[in-house]
């Protein structure tokens, strides 16, 4: 694989907000397609979203593998596509911009030539 930034971003839903914050990944997953077309044009690979309810808390994590993280996200902030202003209103309202956290990768192995191998 070429150079690859990978983030997990940990991203803590505000509390009575868990329902749009469900909305929100059930949107993204109903137009996965047209959003991974998206990731060309961001110079993107991969993006993962998963949930967990930890101490009572929801939190939404997201896994990001792009060539440039800052090139990706500059370019998605950026974006008149009714796709991504949906997914960034959706993310404001329900995400408490001032929690979580950023992770970066220390290392990661890959495999993923063999993908259509097996």
């Amino acid at each position: 694989m070429k150079h690859t930034e990978i983030k997990l971003y940990k991203l803590e839903v505000i509390k009575g907000k868990e329902k749009i914050a469900k909305e929100w990944l059930a949107f993204l997953e109903a137009n996965k397609d047209e959003g991974a077309e998206f990731l060309k044009n961001e110079q993107a690979y991969f993006e993962a979203y998963f949930s967990a309810v930890e101490s009572g808390i929801m939190y939404v994590y997201m896994f990001f593998a792009a060539k440039d993280i800052n090139y990706s996200n500059s370019i998605a902030l950026d974006s008149k596509n009714e796709l991504d202003i949906k997914h960034f209103e959706y993310m404001r309202s329900c995400i408490d911009l001032n929690s979580g956290g950023i992770m970066d990768c220390a290392f990661y192995m890959d495999n993923l030539g063999a993908i259509n191998s097996y």
